[in-house]
């Protein structure tokens, strides 16, 4: 019922609302229902050879994938028909640092004709909550910087943290 010179917006504003608690890295928001969380996750590194490393997370919760490499399939797939100039150059199973089996996939494909890049993309399927992580390379940063964002990449780990 609306209060006196309220009008219909100011009286929708005062019903309450069904919540959820999003709970990221360094904050939290109350969610409306119907609301997802689709966050890309990234982490910045170093600029060299004129591209700003990274890599990035994307985390896809309640996928119906029967196993990872079924998810990995479905995503290079997608990336394929997206980048037309797109290569697979390798695929195939691989293990976490945390024993989870996971999926990686290594790509290349020209951005724009002066430069070609190299893109890195390890998939896991843990609880059905899909995540992709991505890194993308020059070939001279792929062999300087590549080993170690690989070791991070691999260093990924979707249980919950700890403390909660």
């Amino acid at each position: 019922m609306n209060r006196p010179g309220e009008d219909r917006q100011a009286a929708a504003a005062r019903q309450p609302d069904r919540v959820t608690k999003y709970q990221a890295n360094t904050f939290t928001i109350s969610c409306l229902e119907g609301w997802q969380d689709k966050t890309i996750h990234t982490l910045t590194g170093p600029v060299v050879d004129g591209i700003q490393h990274n890599v990035l997370i994307t985390v896809e919760p309640g996928m119906a994938f029967d196993s990872v490499r079924e998810y990995a399939e479905w995503q290079i797939g997608a990336l394929e028909s997206e980048l037309k100039s797109c290569r697979l150059l390798k695929k195939g199973g691989i293990v976490l640092a945390s024993g989870l089996p996971a999926y990686k996939a290594v790509f290349s494909w020209y951005p724009t004709e002066a430069l070609r890049v190299y893109q890195e993309q390890i998939y896991v399927l843990h609880e059905k909550n899909a995540c992709k992580l991505t890194a993308t390379f020059t070939k001279k940063t792929r062999k300087t910087l590549g080993p170690q964002v690989e070791r991070m990449m691999l260093s990924f780990n979707p249980a919950k943290r700890e403390g909660r």
